[in-house]
């Protein structure tokens, strides 16, 4: 990574974090590999995106094996909180840890940007990787 992206990307959870029912959040790669964080010190990024992951794939694939289209998100709701596993991009997911009584179309509609510019930050990435490599 870059070191453009990593700050842009922070920058991004820290203004996701400002969502008052919005507890925490996490970018990973979609292979459990922690890219960025900024959830409460009680919790491990490490474990949270391993796991994550490991929700998204199965999802995905239940997704495929019903018919249901593309995946979009998984959510683990508790009687103490969620957990939403967004799809950004090719390449990463987003967890967001929300507070189970939050005002969810506010927590949809940030996580959804958060989404599109972690997305976008991270195919610019990748596109100037390739270029290096050329």
């Amino acid at each position: 990574m870059s070191l453009d992206a990593g700050p842009r990307l922070q920058a991004g959870l820290a203004e996701l974090r400002r969502v008052p029912d919005i507890l925490g959040a996490t970018i990973a790669r979609r292979d459990g590999i922690l890219i960025a964080s900024a959830l409460a010190k009680s919790m491990d990024p490490r474990k949270i995106a391993a796991m994550a992951a490991a929700i998204v794939g199965t999802s995905e694939m239940a997704a495929t094996e019903m018919g249901l289209g593309v995946f979009n998100q998984s959510i683990v709701d508790t009687h103490i909180g969620k957990l939403l596993a967004t799809g950004a991009g090719e390449e990463a997911i987003l967890i967001t840890m929300v507070r189970n009584d939050a005002n969810m179309g506010l927590v949809l509609l940030s996580v959804d940007r958060a989404v599109q510019s972690i997305a976008a930050i991270l195919d610019a990435e990748s596109e100037v990787s390739a270029e290096a490599t050329v």
